[in-house]
């Protein structure tokens, strides 16, 4: 049997139409657990007129802890883990019966299609941004990306389950929990062909904040585990290198551009010029793959849109830095 875990909090918006997608599964041998996370909304109403399992927390314990209370009561040897803002394929759950059925691997995980409801410049830049950085990682991967994530029940509480640090909204205890598994010498496979919608609207305000906290996180758990780890605990992130390297190079620009106003030293603007042009260069992969798929205006945009993007990461970065420093380590 897979247990399908869905933790939500205030997800009525969307809740109708993920489980919507898993009823119509072609997979017969399932359940559905909603972790109802203390939501103030008609969620767990909708919940239980599809059927499935309701466990209500008392407080609002974050996605980890909701994803952890869902694992303690499952009934299936196979744990898939989805969002209440996803909507997973007819095919999904079968065909991570059938990647599983190689004893070989512990999990397996999928990745947001390229195909989204909503058409605006901002979820379709995120959504596509998710789709790339995932495609193209290595067939095994040390990510557990729970957007749509399935592991072995043995598996998951031989390793304890995701760290219950990691509080609030999903951000980075998926990511975490991945690189444990890597660091245990677990498997897990990135199939390719299973792919979800995610129902998720952003504005360009939404995009650079979940960035910026997504950042953070990462940061936070990178130089935690460096400084912390007792046994060569690896450390593994989607993001690439070419994104990583811009990041400087989007902070250096408006420097510089403010150096040159203030200074009139005419020089410094061609930093600030040189810096942006290194950083489209370095990302004209990920560029050229969205003018493909979306289009010239679109790819204009991007130009504009990836700046913006890098300059929240590098904010993000810093204050990840200044709070790890204050003693906040998640």
């Amino acid at each position: 049997m897979i247990s399908v875990i869905i933790p939500v909090h205030n997800g009525s918006r969307t809740l109708r139409d993920c489980l919507a997608a898993v009823r119509a599964s072609d997979h017969a041998d399932y359940e559905i657990i909603i972790v109802d996370d203390h939501s103030t909304d008609d969620s767990r109403e909708i919940a239980e007129s599809f059927g499935c399992r309701v466990l209500a927390t008392e407080d609002n314990i974050g996605a980890a802890r909701s994803k952890n209370r869902g694992a303690a009561v499952a009934r299936g040897d196979i744990l898939f883990f989805t969002d209440a803002d996803v909507c997973i394929q007819p095919d999904t759950l079968s065909r991570v019966a059938r990647d599983l059925a190689d004893r070989r691997l512990a999990g397996v995980v999928g990745l947001l299609g390229t195909k989204l409801r909503y058409h605006n410049f901002s979820s379709q830049f995120k959504n596509l941004w998710m789709h790339y950085t995932y495609r193209r990682q290595p067939e095994h991967v040390g990510l557990f990306y729970t957007s749509a994530a399935a592991i072995r029940a043995t598996v998951f509480r031989e390793m304890g389950g995701f760290d219950e640090n990691y509080t609030g909204a999903s951000i980075t205890e998926d990511i975490e929990f991945g690189q444990r598994l890597l660091t245990a010498g677990h498997k897990i496979y990135l199939d390719k062909e299973l792919t979800v919608e995610h129902l998720k609207h952003y504005t360009l305000g939404g995009v650079l904040r979940t960035d910026f906290y997504r950042s953070a996180g990462l940061t936070r758990t990178w130089v935690r585990k460096k400084l912390q780890s007792q046994n060569g605990e690896k450390y593994y992130a989607s993001v690439p290198w070419f994104f990583v390297m811009g990041v400087p190079l989007a902070c250096l620009a408006p420097l510089a551009a403010l150096a040159a106003l203030s200074s009139r030293a005419r020089w410094l603007w061609g930093v600030a010029g040189g810096a942006l042009l290194a950083l489209l260069a370095l990302n004209a992969p990920f560029l050229r793959f969205l003018g493909r798929v979306r289009g010239r205006l679109f790819f204009v945009q991007s130009c504009a849109g990836i700046v913006l993007d890098m300059w929240a990461s590098g904010l993000g970065i810093l204050w990840a830095l200044v709070t790890f420093g204050r003693g906040e380590q998640y």
